[in-house]
């Protein structure tokens, strides 16, 4: 089955040609579409008299009122196409069905779009049950069934828009916002620089880590890069790359508070030192003066640690909570009873909206600033925070995606706090690192599969490659944090004798709605991961057991077909709503 190309048409300053009004709605309809495009609307051949008065009452468009003739179609135009008309929209009887079809190939052959309203046979394009954003962001959402029912097309439109927070078009003007500052401030003359002149420039503002709508390599939104050793490109670009992160993490209806200072950490956090302009502001403070303000960001650990000369511990509390892969379902009830009886929660930038739509309303949250370059002064900060609210006397929730103690960092949070006071409790969560290989239909282990699991990460301290594991046959292998540089952990397991052809997948927003499972072989996954993009937090299991469960002719990889893909996940209890509205 094919399907048709859809895409954003810019039409400031076309003609559109309308010709006949039969369907008056309609044709009224399209005028109104047609001005807010920019493109200026020409009707002819009007069906009733009374249809013209109806028509003046839309700016903008233009009425001749006479018959059609498919010379109109060569000098009702703009001059710059030489007075070809850029579009044509028929709404005609259908007893002119012989001069419709006459249109249809007349504008085939001078390859003007037509669309002939009901007559499929006669069109090159289609209208799309569209939403435009009233308040004037910018946001569109179409949705189209290709000729399944426009009705239909219309619902799931609706239910689209139901499923939107109340501010997203604040969402939508924040981030544009944002993305024009970020343009102006840190690329203009890093881009003049390279490019040199103004054309180029105008192309390369446009596709800066995918803040171009879906022109990106979105494979490369989490790539790596080390924080201790940052150019000064990656200077100019970071928070152009943490803006991209930010839209694709957080939750959604949180963006339309968010300002710069979220993204502008200072430059010196990337070398690990801290700098001070004066004397004044270098001298030591005390605890107390030190949480009397927000944590300044410039502030390590050790350097709160040490002003610490009056200090003395509140009476808060801390737990290190893992909040499972993804799912509402795959929480835990104490991780359930531990948020909604927090007065402070620390969250990991990757634990999904759904369980962040549990924290009751009121309870100050912070989310984890960990983009690309920034991780270990991200998780300072957090530290910071947490030991900030402890000191006030609060609940603290550090809310951790996963499994806390599952490369999570959770051991080294556990150690911090408990030195200065306050002894985490560490409740358990599900590991994606075995909760996906539930939810993508692999055995871990199965009799003659897999007899044998080994987790590991793909990224160690200050991205260096972790120690390449032997290669077992009947082991099922999991890297956690690998896809980002899946070339290079990939080059490597093949020179250490891994079999190029042993079953591999990617498993991405494990038991979230939007879950995709890509099966390969090892040896296709970094083109697989370039080919379909990233969809983070996302894992790669190898092993057999990967194709355990699948029909035969799903398992047959090579050159032609590198790859299977299944999209979703849909929840198991039908009554989990209900059940968390009661706890």
């Amino acid at each position: 089955m094919t399907l048709p190309l859809i895409s954003a048409s810019d039409c400031q300053g076309e003609i559109h040609l309308l010709v006949g009004t039969n369907a008056l709605s309609v044709c009224m309809n399209r005028v109104r579409t047609i001005e807010g495009s920019g493109a200026i609307p020409v009707v002819i051949n009007v069906t009733r008299k009374e249809d013209v008065k109806n028509l003046l009452s839309c700016e903008g468009v233009q009425i001749m009122d006479r018959e059609f003739q498919l010379a109109d179609l060569t000098t009702l135009g703009r001059s710059l196409v030489a007075r070809v008309v850029d579009r044509v929209f028929v709404n005609l009887p259908m007893t002119k069905s012989p001069l419709q079809r006459e249109i249809y190939e007349q504008c085939v052959k001078l390859r003007i779009p037509i669309n002939c309203y009901q007559r499929p046979e006669y069109s090159t394009f289609h209208m799309i049950s569209t939403y435009t954003d009233p308040k004037g962001s910018g946001l569109q959402i179409a949705v189209t069934t290709n000729g399944q029912g426009c009705i239909l097309a219309n619902r799931i439109k609706r239910e689209m828009l139901s499923h939107l927070p109340a501010n997203i078009s604040e969402v939508v003007t924040n981030m544009g916002r944002l993305r024009d500052q970020i343009i102006n401030e840190d690329q203009r003359a890093l881009l003049e620089h390279n490019y040199g002149n103004t054309a180029a420039l105008a192309i390369a503002e446009n596709n800066w880590y995918g803040l171009n709508d879906e022109d990106w390599e979105s494979h490369k939104l989490n790539k790596l890069v080390e924080e201790f050793a940052m150019t000064e490109r990656d200077q100019k670009l970071r928070r152009t790359r943490w803006l991209s992160q930010v839209m694709e993490y957080y939750p959604l209806a949180k963006l339309a508070e968010l300002d710069l200072q979220a993204l502008d950490l200072p430059a010196e956090a990337t070398s690990g030192k801290t700098q001070t302009s004066n004397a004044q502001e270098s001298a030591p403070k005390t605890s107390q003066e030190v949480h009397s303000q927000n944590v300044r960001p410039d502030l390590t650990v050790a350097a709160v640690e040490a002003t610490k000369t009056t200090a003395s511990y509140g009476h808060g509390t801390i737990s290190l909570v893992g909040s499972g892969p993804g799912s509402v379902s795959m929480l835990t009830l104490g991780a359930l009873s531990e948020i909604k009886n927090a007065d402070y929660i620390l969250a990991d930038k990757l634990v999904p909206q759904p369980v962040l739509d549990l924290i009751p309303n009121g309870t100050e949250t912070f989310i984890a600033r960990k983009f690309p370059g920034n991780a270990e002064r991200a998780q300072q900060e957090l530290l910071e925070k947490g030991l900030e609210a402890l000191e006030q006397g609060k609940k603290v929730v550090r809310l951790k995606q996963g499994d806390p103690y599952i490369f999570g960092r959770g051991g080294e949070e556990y150690l911090f706090f408990k030195e200065r006071g306050f002894e985490p409790q560490v409740l358990p969560g599900l590991s994606s690192s075995l909760a996906s290989t539930v939810t993508a239909k692999i055995p871990a282990t199965q009799r003659d599969v897999a007899d044998q699991i080994l987790v590991c990460t793909g990224t160690g301290r200050k991205g260096a490659l972790p120690k390449i594991p032997e290669y077992v046959v009947t082991r099922t292998t999991v890297f956690l944090m690998a896809l980002h540089r899946a070339e290079v952990l990939v080059e490597e397991l093949l020179k250490h004798q891994w079999d190029e052809n042993v079953p591999a997948a990617i498993i991405e927003r494990a038991s979230c709605k939007d879950q995709r499972i890509t099966r390969t072989l090892l040896k296709y996954v970094p083109q697989v991961v370039e080919e379909i993009g990233s969809r983070p937090p996302g894992l790669l299991v190898v092993g057999r057991a990967v194709t355990a469960l699948l029909p035969q002719e799903l398992t047959h990889f090579n050159d032609s077909r590198k790859y299977y893909v299944e999209e979703g996940f849909e929840e198991t209890s039908q009554n989990l709503g209900s059940l968390l509205q009661c706890i």
